[in-house]
């Protein structure tokens, strides 16, 4: 029988051990880091381990068990969950915590769950269990806490033995302790709007915590609460609560003074420094400032003091009503981040900081003020650099444009309004360079033929072509707009042919004939198409594709437009059989490749956009069903439609307005349903009005007979 109950008690004890270990695991090496400074506890989580997951934290209380960590619980408690500025979590807690285990007022300990999963619901968490411990010995007569979310004081208390003798006559003295409870803590708030007295437990509920330890007695106060008032000491703004924490026993009634004061601003920003300020005196907290000794200033970053601040380039000064620390930007210890704003690239930077004042005064031997502050920056705009290295002879655009942070990462370029990633900018015959710049900032170099599609020709002259290409960066997941900017080049050259988009095809032909021949003289397939320039070894021509006896054939996926250019010879007079002439044959056949499907971007507006009028929108209203007349005199099933985007995947609701401003793109689809070999569709004119009706006035074209011919607007406050 002994030897049963042995079996039953051994087998009913592993199974304890196991069910205290379901689900809990110890943390992985390099998940945590933990430190205790002064007498906070300092926990560092390792946001690369964290990637992809979800997390939790549970304080684990020592009679409660395990309770979930959030804001009403950190503030009143002592906590403070935030991230520094690498963005690895952080969590703080002060050594007089509702859950820390108190040994003495010198060893301290808390036990903290951390809760990971791969699901925001956080099932299937694996939980890890992590202890901190904490000495400190080195208490002052008073000591002040100034938290992100919460104020902190307490007070070294030595209190004397109760006599058993009984009387009330010293309670006349203090008017507002007679209605002090007997053997129970009360706290009296004094603020603008009057004085109250409450209970501990009543207090909680408002956000206060208040205790007492074998030596100490404190209170938490949360930043703004209706007890609290805000007042101005040397040009800082300061949260205050005055308060006087009450005990009555017997003989002893016990006043102790939990007044607290911290900062609530003092940061100023320069485009070079950020300026965190203190007051070296608060008068709330040294009613006798004559007696003011200051002992000792100390500053630090993140969890680390800065013994020499000057090392890094920190300045450190006070005086008697202020204390001052300047950070220049992108200083050691803090971070610079990318932003956008507006469309506009610029930086940010977080740095961590705490200060820490010790003094004496005569109603407190020694007053240990400490203040952490998370300080981030304003946005500040960087715009950046373009450097146009192109040479027109390379017949290559190169340029540089920069400065960016490290984290800047070169993913989508947009050029001519169409994105590409990296990838396929360099399939397109794109080059893309990473270039680093000495000031740890980088830069890109971009490399675009001449000759590129992309590329627009604003203008087309004899032996001259003056190009353009837009270039716009964007943020990969949001595609905001870092920056913008058009680089432009004029090339001198004897000989080239340019198919715009639209359907136009501007031709230099050079004379390359012997004897040489009047290129006046030179014409299309359709006589009456004429050289627009020429001089005496080049003719200029420019035609559409559906003028001038320009012909179309499919080849592929392609849609090859092809005319010719030929030179009318001069014959001698029609007398005899054969004809003779002294000229040499000349012809040029000019062709242009166009895919058969592609989307078309023609810019509104041929001004900056920084330009383009402040106000005032646009409407679109597409219209399902339209009838085309083009040389045959029948209605065509055309189909028009309004894409959402580029892609050419979503489209608005025919008949449906649709709001735009005045540089935002507009997707148009036309098609045409018929499947008749003799029909063809091109874009004729396309124009903008002011209102819903396609005839209204004013009006602005954009494409006129098949030709682009942007109109900018002549009143600012028009409606596109």
């Amino acid at each position: 029988m002994e030897a049963v109950g042995y079996s039953v008690y051994r087998i009913w004890l592993l199974f304890l051990l196991f069910w205290l270990g379901q689900g809990r695991q110890m943390a992985p090496p390099g998940f945590v880091e933990s430190s205790c400074r002064s007498r906070i506890f300092w926990m560092k989580l390792n946001k690369l381990l964290l990637r992809g997951k979800f997390f939790q934290l549970e304080i684990n209380d020592p009679y409660a068990g395990p309770l979930l960590l959030d804001e009403k619980l950190a503030s009143r408690c002592g906590y403070v969950l935030s991230e520094d500025v690498w963005g690895n979590p952080v969590f703080r807690a002060s050594v007089l915590g509702c859950h820390v285990t108190n040994e003495a007022d010198e060893l301290f300990s808390l036990t903290v769950n951390i809760k990971v999963s791969s699901f925001l619901s956080m099932r299937a968490a694996v939980t890890y269990t992590y202890p901190m411990y904490c000495f400190y010995s080195s208490w002052a007569s008073r000591e002040i806490m100034c938290e992100e979310n919460y104020m902190e004081v307490s007070v070294k208390t030595d209190v004397p033995a109760v006599s058993n003798d009984y009387t009330v006559a010293w309670m006349s003295a203090l008017p507002e302790t007679q209605n002090v409870a007997y053997q129970l803590w009360q706290l009296m708030f004094v603020s603008p709007s009057g004085r109250k007295i409450i209970t501990v437990s009543d207090a909680a509920k408002l956000g206060y915590s208040f205790n007492n330890t074998l030596s100490r007695v404190y209170l938490r106060a949360p930043y703004h609460s209706n007890e609290s008032d805000i007042s101005m000491v040397s040009g800082v703004n300061m949260n205050m609560v005055t308060s006087t924490s009450m005990y009555r026993q017997r003989w002893l009634l016990l006043l102790i003074d939990t007044t607290v004061s911290c900062p609530v601003d003092g940061i100023s920003f320069t485009d070079t420094a950020l300026t965190w300020t203190v007051p070296s005196v608060i008068p709330t907290l040294v009613v006798q400032e004559s007696t003011f000794l200051s002992k000792n200033i100390l500053m630090g970053v993140d969890d680390q003091v800065i013994v020499n601040p000057e090392e890094k380039n920190y300045l450190l000064e006070h005086n008697e009503t202020l204390i001052r620390i300047t950070i220049p930007i992108g200083a050691e210890g803090g971070k610079l981040k990318s932003s956008i704003s507006g469309g506009v690239y610029g930086i940010i930077y977080s740095i961590d900081l705490f200060l820490e004042h010790t003094w004496t005064d005569a109603d407190w031997q020694t007053t240990k003020y400490t203040v952490i502050k998370s300080i981030t920056t304003p946005f500040m705009p960087q715009i950046p650099t373009v450097i146009n290295n192109t040479l027109p002879e390379e017949r290559l655009f190169n340029v540089a444009f920069g400065h960016f942070l490290p984290d800047v990462s070169l993913v989508t370029i947009a050029i001519g309004n169409v994105p590409f990633t990296l990838r396929e900018a360099q399939h397109q015959g794109f080059k893309i360079y990473e270039t680093p710049f000495s000031n740890r900032t980088k830069g890109f170099i971009l490399q675009v033929p001449f000759d590129d599609p992309y590329v627009l020709k604003e203008e087309v002259s004899f032996q001259k072509i003056k190009a353009r290409f837009d270039v716009a960066l964007k943020k990969v997941r949001t595609m905001d707009t870092l920056q913008m900017f058009s680089v432009r080049c004029s090339f001198n050259s004897s000989e080239f042919i340019v198919c715009h988009p639209d359907g136009t095809i501007m031709v230099s032909a050079q004379m390359k004939t012997v004897p040489a021949i009047d290129m006046s003289k030179t014409k299309l397939r359709d006589s009456s198409c004429k050289p627009r320039e020429h001089d005496e070894r080049h003719a200029f021509f420019k035609f559409h594709v559906t003028t001038c006896g320009t012909s179309a054939r499919f080849e592929g996926d392609h849609i090859i437009y092809e005319n010719e250019i030929s030179y009318e010879k001069e014959t001698l007079p029609e007398q005899s059989i054969p004809t003779i002439t002294r000229d040499p044959d000349y012809r040029l056949t000019v062709s242009c490749y166009y895919r058969a499907k592609e989307t078309l971007v023609l810019s509104a507006f041929a001004s900056d956009p920084s330009t383009s009028p402040p106000f005032g929108s646009g409407t679109v209203v597409p219209r399902s069903n339209i009838a085309v007349h083009r040389r045959v005199r029948q209605a065509l099933n055309v189909v028009s439609r309004v894409s959402k985007d580029e892609s050419f995947i979503e489209f608005y609701e025919p008949n449906m307005a649709i709001l735009k401003q005045p540089v935002e793109p507009v997707f148009l689809e036309v098609e045409l349903k018929d499947k008749s070999p003799n029909t063809e569709l091109y874009l004729e004119n396309c124009w903008v009005t002011g209102s819903l009706e396609s005839n209204s006035s004013p009006r602005w074209n954009i494409t006129v007979d098949g030709q682009v011919a942007i109109e900018r607007p002549k009143h600012s406050s028009a409606k596109p």
